[in-house]
């Protein structure tokens, strides 16, 4: 039993879900990490955390003291590097790094129309990490838990089903065959992108699902073999984003049309996302962060369909995508610090757009599309000089420019290395 234990705690200690004096449950199923001294949150009903429906007119059914502040949980005393992103309606998004000290670090939202951040102790290992906007309430995690599949819990859904706002959900290495709609709060974290797989085995149905949830985290998986779900493939704009299927998908429609605060929002990163009909397809008002991924050989990589809201696709390599690497329509999109080769086109978009396109690295690419334009707001086209394409290895080798072409801070003039194992977050 103690080497059971011990054998547990090391591999969550190594993909950073555990942070302080963690014990195992007498009957071995949970972990905890005892960060706060608050109770324990109850377990909400699938969806949407900011209005249940039971919810009294004028509150938003979250915990006591909730506030639209995004909140990380790290070690006492702990000095964590803290990555910060947040967009504004009329400002290119900005990335930022900086230091911080826990055990609770707070972040004001006012005036974004997106945030995310992310605590990382010094070996670059995620410890926790938030996702909101402006003026929208996130409720105050109690005691955070760890449900290890599948030590302790069978399925993934199971354990996504029995988890509270704040929990992780920590899956074992291994090849899963299951389709997920993820919770408000709940983060989904793998053993790492090369050794937990995630397949959706060809079949035309999402793979992961965060329709109705605020603030997940899906990192450390390999997403692949998503089919097409219909005839609409071949046009990825021509229909509306509900009639395709990705292996990462949220429907921004709530109730008979949508409310600000029940908005789904996910930070999506270090994963490799493989060989999908779609990669990821974000349709009407549905936020996501998309940091830090490889997205290798989709017929299309990133989709944003009739959006007409947030997104940010950062530090991102797509390589071999066959028709887009990224495509939208009606998006407020920021595209910035990726590394964009060889695919059938690295970004299309159609209709009114805005966000920026900004420091990213294009290499042979069949068409760069109608957006991106090589020499403007710091966009390159060179060789990025990748470690070992053939082995799917996407680091960057000594002397690529890739190294100093990505941008940081409010003005940009910071430089930090573009592509998925680029910045704060890159060490995976």
């Amino acid at each position: 039993m103690v080497l059971a234990v011990l054998a547990v705690m090391s591999a969550i200690s190594r993909f950073g879900v555990l942070c302080a004096t963690a014990w195992l449950a007498a009957c071995g199923t949970e972990v905890s990490t005892r960060l706060d001294l608050q109770e324990p949150s109850s377990p909400e009903q699938p969806g949407g955390a900011s209005r249940p429906d039971d919810a009294p007119d004028g509150t938003d059914g979250s915990a006591p003291g909730a506030s639209s502040a995004l909140r990380l949980r790290v070690p006492d005393g702990e000095r964590v590097t803290l990555d910060r992103l947040l967009v504004t309606s009329d400002a290119p998004a900005v990335l930022d790094v900086e230091s911080a000290t826990g055990p609770t670090i707070t972040l004001a939202t006012d005036g974004a129309a997106l945030a995310s951040a992310v605590a990382l102790d010094e070996g670059g290992e995620v410890l926790d990490a938030s996702t909101g906007t402006a003026g929208c309430s996130l409720p105050i995690p109690g005691e955070e838990r760890v449900l290890v599949v599948p030590d302790a819990y069978p399925s993934i859904q199971g354990a996504i089903d029995a988890a509270a706002y704040g929990d992780t959900v920590f899956v074992q290495p291994g090849e899963y065959h299951e389709h997920l709609r993820l919770r408000s709060g709940v983060k989904l974290v793998g053993a790492g992108a090369t050794r937990t797989v995630l397949d959706g085995q060809g079949v035309g149905e999402n793979l992961i699902d965060y329709t109705g949830a605020q603030n997940a985290v899906v990192r450390g998986f390999t997403l692949r073999n998503v089919g097409s779900a219909g005839d609409c493939s071949r046009d990825v704009l021509g229909c509306s984003g509900n009639w395709y299927s990705a292996a990462v998908y949220a429907d921004g429609h709530s109730g008979d049309n949508w409310e600000a605060c029940e908005r789904p929002s996910l930070l999506l990163a270090q994963n490799i996302i493989e060989g999908n009909e779609i990669g990821v397809m974000l349709y009407f008002h549905a936020l996501a962060v998309v940091r830090n991924n490889v997205f290798i050989g989709n017929k299309h990589g990133f989709v944003g369909s009739h959006l007409q809201d947030h997104a940010v696709v950062a530090q991102n390599v797509f390589y071999e995508n066959r028709e887009h690497a990224i495509a939208a329509d009606a998006a407020e999109l920021d595209v910035l610090n990726n590394v964009i080769i060889a695919n059938g086109a690295a970004l299309e978009q159609e209709h009114v757009q805005r966000g920026r396109v900004r420091c990213n690295v294009l290499f042979a690419n069949e068409r760069l599309g109608n957006v991106i334009v090589p020499g403007q707001d710091g966009n390159i086209d060179a060789d990025p000089i990748l470690a070992d394409l053939l082995a799917g290895d996407f680091h960057l080798s000594a002397g690529s420019p890739a190294l100093t072409a990505g941008c940081l801070g409010e003005d940009g003039a910071e430089h930090v290395a573009a592509g998925a194992h680029g910045g704060a977050l890159g060490a995976w």
